[in-house]
């Protein structure tokens, strides 16, 4: 399993640098103190390493990992002939256009409702469980809706994407148009679009994942306040998150399972797709998956240096709650968007990209191959390692110790001989 919450690159290069500084001070000592510090140095080289060995679950980690580093394994052809990758973006446009095809999906309307009744049915052939959770804003019904896979697996990972679409278009140039209804066709459907693809993938490759799944269709995401026009009187942005992660635990067993990571698609399928770094979004899930949609060779839409943005979404409130998040979104409201369609009527089909649904999915299936696929599919690593390299690190770590402790006990014996000694010759001068 891969552990969002702890080791991240940023860790790694630390431990690194921190046994090259080790490293060289050994060197400056032996080098300035001569060979009769010979023994303190290796000395201190063997306590550095004991501190590190006796860590029998990080020390592992770290090597271990690095050997089967899925940065090296991404280097190769991204979509390999033994394991391509099964993420089909017509599929995906396909879902996208059905969702306008219904309508505008308004919490209270009746295209609303038929949405979640397609989502749900969706699911029901893509999950081994559904769970439709609901809740009302200020008197209107509304519903997460989520599948499952693998549940009996102990960690959890969540997909999420909002499904609701915005019941006012306050930024379109036409001041005629800005009380009607957006089509959402990248804010909301894109999202959508891309998890229901998903988890058709995720459901055929089920056997070979070391991880319980879910896709969560979050409702009630998009009926803020923007420009001083709510979507919906009264409403907040994310009412959807808020109701489902204060009542997280009603949907899983918190004593025995654990949430690993939340990964939210929102604004995925416009064209000149380009994701930025949001700043709520945990770092160590942000570098994976920027490894891993460079590796596959999208490096524009995954830029070496994003730009940094602070969004107000529904991963926030999984963030809250101590669960690792990133939203992967773009930049829709700096005045430099490559996308400038964000709560307008032009938020529809024409400018959907397919290439840009694509990416996302394909991004987010290598991710699941890399991190959380059993080792004997060829295509990832978990933290599952052999117990050959926690036997190899806590053995020899022990004996590190060992001899450092009868070493020592050694040296402290000879000292108070020869300090007995020193005293008996004292007193014999005396005498």
């Amino acid at each position: 399993m891969a552990d969002f919450r702890g080791i991240n690159r940023r860790q790694v290069c630390f431990l690194i640098t921190f046994g090259n500084f080790i490293y060289r001070l050994a060197n400056k000592m032996r080098q300035r103190r001569g060979k009769k510090d010979k023994e303190n140095v290796i000395y201190f080289l063997l306590v550095s390493y004991a501190l590190m060995s006796i860590n029998t679950i990080y020390l592992p980690k770290i090597i271990y990992n690095s050997l089967k580093n899925p940065h090296t394994q991404l280097n190769s052809i991204p979509n390999s002939a033994v394991n391509p990758l099964l993420f089909n973006s017509t599929n995906a446009y396909n879902h996208l256009s059905y969702q306008l095809d219904i309508g505008y999906r308004v919490p209270g309307t009746a295209d609303h409702d038929e949405c979640a009744d397609w989502i749900r049915s969706q699911m029901l052939t893509r999950t081994d469980e559904v769970v439709t959770h609901e809740f009302s804003i200020l008197g209107i019904d509304c519903k997460n809706i989520f599948g499952k896979i693998n549940t009996q697996k102990e960690k959890i990972v969540i997909f999420g994407a909002h499904w609701d679409s915005r019941a006012v278009a306050e930024k379109d140039p036409d001041p005629a148009k800005q009380n009607d209804p957006i089509p959402g066709a990248n804010d909301g459907a894109s999202g959508v679009a891309v998890l229901m693809e998903f988890a058709r993938v995720l459901y055929q490759l089920k056997g070979n994942i070391d991880a319980q799944i879910w896709f969560l269709f979050i409702d009630a995401e998009d009926q803020g306040k923007s420009n001083g026009i709510y979507g919906i009187e009264g409403w907040d942005w994310c009412e959807g998150a808020k109701e489902f992660t204060e009542n997280i635990d009603d949907f899983y067993d918190s004593t025995s399972k654990e949430i690993e990571c939340f990964i939210l698609l929102d604004m995925v399928g416009g064209t000149n797709l380009r994701f930025i770094r949001e700043s709520w979004s945990s770092s160590s899930l942000h570098d994976a998956i920027w490894e891993i949609g460079r590796a596959l060779g999208y490096t524009d839409e995954f830029p070496l240096n994003p730009l940094w943005m602070q969004i107000i979404d529904d991963h926030r409130y999984f963030k809250h709650i101590g669960i690792p998040s990133i939203d992967l979104i773009i930049d829709f409201s700096t005045g430099n968007s490559e996308w400038d369609h964000h709560h307008k009527q032009s938020d529809n089909l024409s400018n959907i990209d397919q290439n840009s649904l694509d990416v996302t999915g394909k991004t987010i299936e290598k991710f699941i191959r890399v991190y959380y696929f059993d080792d004997s599919s060829g295509d990832g690593w978990n933290d599952n390692y052999p117990t050959w390299v926690i036997w190899i690190f806590t053995i020899s770590g022990g004996i590190t110790l060992g001899l450092i402790s009868i070493k020592l006990i050694h040296k402290v014996k000879i000292r108070k001989i020869q300090e007995l000694h020193s005293t008996n010759n004292h007193e014999t001068d005396l005498n």
